[in-house]
């Protein structure tokens, strides 16, 4: 192979590798954000809970005793979901009685109910269901 054939696979290994380290540089957090319209962080603070969706591997780490739904990961105090009960470890596993579970994911459930709106989680906590309920302000 001549010179510059080599320059020319040397040109684009690099391209390759500086693209694909490029990607791990972006945080999903930040994608998020890039992707999301601005109201969606005020919806989501009034309601007042981060979570993560509950796969196969965080059910077995954290020893949920259920395989699907939603961790509570952080309540906001005084926030409507704090004032209801829910609390940090809680499994949400329905919202409004529609199941967590696949799609559509808790966020998208919870931008569909508008504030001013009555909300019903079903909660699992300590090996047991529980209906929590709060007013979406």
């Amino acid at each position: 192979m001549g010179k510059e054939k080599w320059l020319a696979v040397i040109i684009v290994a690099v391209g390759i590798v500086a693209g694909i380290s490029g990607l791990f540089l972006f945080s999903g957090e930040e994608a998020t954000r890039a992707t999301l319209p601005e109201k969606v962080d005020k919806i989501t603070t009034d309601i007042g809970i981060t979570y993560l969706p509950v796969t196969p591997g965080i059910a077995d780490y954290y020893r949920l005793g259920v395989n699907y739904g939603a961790l509570v990961t952080q309540v906001v105090a005084g926030s409507p979901a704090d004032l209801g009960g829910v609390q940090t470890g809680d499994v949400i596993l329905s919202f409004n009685g529609a199941r967590i579970e696949g799609q559509p994911p808790l966020l998208s459930m919870m931008l569909a109910c508008p504030p001013g709106n009555n909300v019903t989680l079903g909660v699992w906590r300590q090996q047991q269901t529980r209906t929590i309920e709060f007013f979406h302000r």
